[in-house]
């Protein structure tokens, strides 16, 4: 009888029987949610012309990445958000702050989850327009024989029901 030596790992799962590694579990859908990428801030009383406007928004590309975790039952999701700002003709000062929402779905569209978070944009003395940077991180318990993949993070600007009116 002869033995032989080897190093390496031994991998049993099911793919490697068959020569070729596990695929990749897919990461979760990440969208702007069309109609709430952009915010207008006006101020307080009346008037909604070009002058009565304090800041603007828009939600930047994005870009992130995911991680399996716990056994593949569930998955992190980190996430780089930019949010311009131009600061208007009814601006009082520097500073706004642009209310966001990161919200996660199914993908039949059933929202299970939902958050609202905000960010302080400056902008400097002299200047009209600034970005900031958000650093997100979301974890989704998956269940049964669930992946990323079944799920949808959504983002948007939290507009009130006048600032939807106005986008449309």
């Amino acid at each position: 009888m002869t033995t032989t030596a080897c190093s390496g790992s031994v991998d049993t799962d099911m793919f490697s029987v068959f020569g070729s590694p596990k695929p990749p579990l897919p990461c979760p859908q990440v969208e702007v949610l069309p109609g709430a990428e952009t915010i207008t801030i006006f101020r307080e009383g009346e008037g909604r012309d070009l002058v009565d406007v304090r800041f603007e928004g828009i939600i930047a590309p994005f870009s992130g990445q995911c991680q399996y975790v716990d056994d593949d039952t569930a998955v992190v999701v980190e996430l780089i958000l930019r949010i311009g700002a131009t600061k208007g003709p009814a601006a009082t000062s520097q500073t706004e702050e642009f209310p966001f929402f990161v919200a996660i779905a199914e993908r039949t569209g059933e929202i299970i989850a939902k958050k609202i978070f905000y960010s302080p944009v400056e902008v400097e003395e002299g200047r009209r327009r600034a970005t900031v940077q958000e650093e997100l991180e979301q974890r989704i318990p998956l269940t049964g024989l669930k992946t990323g993949g079944d799920y949808v993070i959504i983002i948007g600007f939290q507009l009130t029901r006048e600032q939807m009116d106005l986008q449309s």
